[in-house]
């Protein structure tokens, strides 16, 4: 609703956001974030290894390709983050897997036990991460290096992996710890 007496007009108003909206850097990031997702999801999806009938989320990010193994018959939502190793860390996938929104799962981490050196300056772990068949991993859930996910295994949402999950469990938590057993 407009105050009477407001000198300025709705164009002037219409202008000025179209102003914002359509300057340069508007177009620079644009830009920007087309190619990024040219470089992600066309070059992430054909160097990765991927099964049959696999559905893969558009908005899903695939780094380090050439590690990321998946299986058939997986469903991966939303924002979820698949990192292969930085070297040599390879994340295998079974048959099976589907993950819920915004699941992360890396196969490196930054070395950061020397003080006197940047964390940045300090390399990576590359470990593999080894997902088995038949396993839904929860929302929001993190998967960290090193780690085996177990067959028919449950990763409540929001979980931190730390550690290897037994076959048909249920895993909860920050670390994850196992709950119960779903024989």
């Amino acid at each position: 609703m407009w105050v009477k007496g407001n000198k300025k007009s709705k164009l002037f108003y219409i202008k000025l956001i179209l102003k914002y909206i359509f300057n340069l850097a508007f177009f620079k990031y644009l830009f920007k974030i087309t190619l990024y997702k040219i470089v992600n999801n066309v070059h992430g999806l054909a160097s990765v290894n991927v099964g049959i009938n696999t559905n893969i989320h558009p908005t899903v990010i695939i780094r380090s390709p050439r590690l990321v193994f998946i299986g058939d018959n997986c469903f991966f939502n939303h924002n979820t983050i698949l990192n292969g190793g930085k070297g040599k860390g390879k994340l295998i996938i079974g048959n099976n897997v589907q993950t819920g929104p915004n699941v992360s799962i890396y196969a490196y981490n930054h070395h950061f036990s020397n003080t006197e050196i940047d964390i940045m300056s300090q390399g990576y772990d590359d470990l593999d991460v080894l997902i088995e068949d038949d396993v839904w991993i929860g929302a929001h859930s993190v998967i960290l290096p090193g780690v085996k996910i177990g067959k028919g295994s449950v990763i409540g949402a929001g979980s931190i992996v730390t550690k290897n999950i037994p076959s048909f469990s249920i895993a909860v938590g920050n670390p994850a710890k196992v709950v119960k057993n779903r024989d």
